[in-house]
C-alpha cells in the first residue's frame, strides 16, 4: 500500500475541507445542534466511503467476467467532469472523518 498516495487526500479533505465546513458552521450558527448535525453527516459519509459492496450472486459473476464489465466501474466519478486522482470513496471517507473530528473539537470549544 502506498501511504504517500493516501496522504494528499487525507490532508486535503480531512484538514482543509472539513475545517472550512465546520468553521463556517461554527461562526455562522455557534450552536451545538448544527455541529451535531454535521457530525451525523460526517458519520454517514464515513459509512458511504468505507462501505464495501455486498457479495454478487454466483450466476452474475461468470457473465461479468466473460463480458469484461468489471473494469467499467474503475475510475468512475459521481460528479461528471471531475478530473481528480482520488476515488470518490476516498474523498467521502476522509471528508467524513474530518467532519466528525472537527465537529467534536467545535463541541468541546462550545461546552465550558
Amino acid at each position: 500500500m502506498d501511504w504517500n498516495a493516501l496522504l494528499a487526500p487525507a490532508l486535503r479533505y480531512t484538514l482543509l475541507a472539513a475545517i472550512a465546513t465546520v468553521g463556517v458552521a461554527y461562526f455562522l450558527f455557534s450552536t451545538g445542534l448544527t455541529l451535531l448535525l454535521l457530525a451525523g453527516a460526517g458519520v454517514l459519509l464515513v459509512v458511504l466511503g468505507a462501505g464495501e459492496a455486498g457479495a454478487a450472486p454466483a450466476a452474475g459473476v461468470g457473465g461479468a467476467e466473460s463480458a469484461d464489465s468489471g473494469n467499467m466501474a474503475e475510475g468512475m466519478e459521481l460528479l461528471p467532469g471531475s478530473s481528480s486522482d482520488y476515488s470518490v470513496r476516498a474523498k467521502l471517507l476522509f471528508y467524513g472523518l474530518g467532519l466528525v473530528v472537527w465537529t467534536l473539537v467545535g463541541l468541546a470549544v462550545l461546552l465550558p
